[in-house]
């Protein structure tokens, strides 16, 4: 090939199709179309005076956003989901909880919170061959799990049974998960934190 010669470079794709409006906007319509329910609920309670029940609302909504709409970048996967829903649901609890009162939050969050640990273990475990990539969201909720769990022991928050089967049902996931499946689960850590 000569300097002055051009280049001819073959097109591979399939020609794109037009997208409607909708297709190529929805998700920042629907974006949109949250945050101005959530600031006219705001400006309303604000007008108003009362309850914080916008709060409510906007917990709410960023909660159906998270289960319903959200796609995370990295890790888009249904394990990363149940764990991103188990989050948003645990924080609504406990927001509800400090505006409506009762103090019913540190009872009923971490029943919610061993369940969905509960789902999702099993979830991971029963198609572990499919699903080992997808060990560190759920390793952080275990985690978390235990974190807590000594934190309440150490007496800095009420020690009831909700909390113990909390740090027994991680603790118990850990073991297990390794237990069964140490090898394969050694080398994802490995690719997650190499150097």
């Amino acid at each position: 090939m000569q300097p002055n010669d051009k280049m001819i470079v073959h097109l591979t794709y399939p020609p794109s199709t037009g997208l409607s409006f909708w297709k190529r906007n929805r998700r920042s319509i629907m974006r949109s179309v949250f945050i101005m329910i959530g600031y006219i609920c705001l400006l309303i309670n604000l007008l108003t005076g009362g309850m914080q029940w916008s709060l409510i609302v906007i917990g709410g909504l960023t909660v159906l956003w998270i289960i319903a709409l959200y796609r995370p970048q990295v890790e888009n996967t249904v394990i990363k989901k149940l764990c991103d829903s188990l989050i948003a649901v645990c924080l609504y609890l406990f927001l509800l909880d400090s505006i409506l009162g009762g103090g019913w939050g540190g009872f009923v969050v971490p029943i919610v919170f061993f369940g969905d640990l509960i789902l999702i273990g099993a979830y991971f475990l029963l198609f572990f061959q499919n699903r080992k990539r997808d060990f560190l969201p759920l390793f952080e909720l275990i985690l978390g799990g235990m974190i807590i769990t000594l934190i309440t022991l150490a007496g800095f928050r009420t020690l009831n049974w909700p909390m113990i089967v909390v740090g027994s049902v991680s603790l118990g996931m850990l073991i297990l998960s390794l237990a069964l499946f140490w090898k394969p689960l050694t080398i994802e850590f490995k690719k997650k934190f190499h150097r």
